[in-house]
């Protein structure tokens, strides 16, 4: 190569992914965190105050519902972290707060599918076997004792197919290759995760071989 073509070359600026977009405004992000949490909350609490003993403390479900919602809003962060650590690991620099505030926005599909869930469930008949679809086969519990099959994988509906696809859509975003890497992650993931909800939900109960 001549001079020249290697002072050209040197020139040329190296490919720029297109990067993950923020979800809102740097300023606005934290309250709409907040506010998510918020709903998760709301939505937890009345989940608790139906499954708790009637005797319990009226502080437990709140209280309970406080805490697992900040878990979940921290699981979203640990997510992020997992997505933004192996793609970087392969040399893809990825937003660990933009992918983050997405994340969390995201989750907004598992509120909606937990909310018509409960409708599904004061509407029972041809409502609630039409919203099965959407909220999961096994997410319905009618009164019946829920296995640890059915509370790990039970939701796995139309929305939570989306919540999937957006989460690679937005890693595709970043990566600036195909769907099909950031979707199988994506899957992988919400897999693990399901199988240790699955094994967590029968040890509780003295059902698992390890207990």
């Amino acid at each position: 190569m001549s001079p020249a073509g290697i002072v050209d070359a040197a020139l040329v600026p190296p490919e720029r992914r297109p990067g993950i977009p923020r979800a809102f405004h740097r300023l606005w992000s934290p309250l709409w965190i907040a506010f998510v949490g918020y709903l998760w909350w709301l939505q937890l609490e009345r989940q608790l105050a139906v499954a708790l003993p009637a005797d319990s403390p009226e502080v437990h479900a709140p209280l309970a519902a406080a805490l697992a919602a900040t878990g979940h809003i921290a699981g979203n962060a640990v997510e992020a972290l997992f997505y933004a650590s192996f793609w970087r690991a392969r040399g893809i620099r990825m937003s660990f707060a933009r992918l983050f505030e997405w994340l969390v926005t995201i989750s907004v599909l598992d509120l909606m599918a937990a909310g018509l869930a409960r409708f599904a469930e004061a509407h029972p008949g041809w409502v609630a076997s039409a919203l099965e679809v959407f909220v999961g086969l096994g997410a319905l519990h009618e009164g019946e004792t829920p296995t640890g099959f059915r509370a790990s994988f039970g939701s796995f509906g139309l929305l939570c197919v989306a919540r999937l696809v957006a989460t690679a859509a937005i890693q595709k975003r970043a990566t600036g290759r195909g769907l099909g890497p950031p979707l199988l992650l994506t899957f992988m993931v919400w897999l693990v995760a399901r199988l240790a909800s699955w094994w967590l939900f029968d040890l509780a109960r003295g059902m698992s071989t390890l207990s």
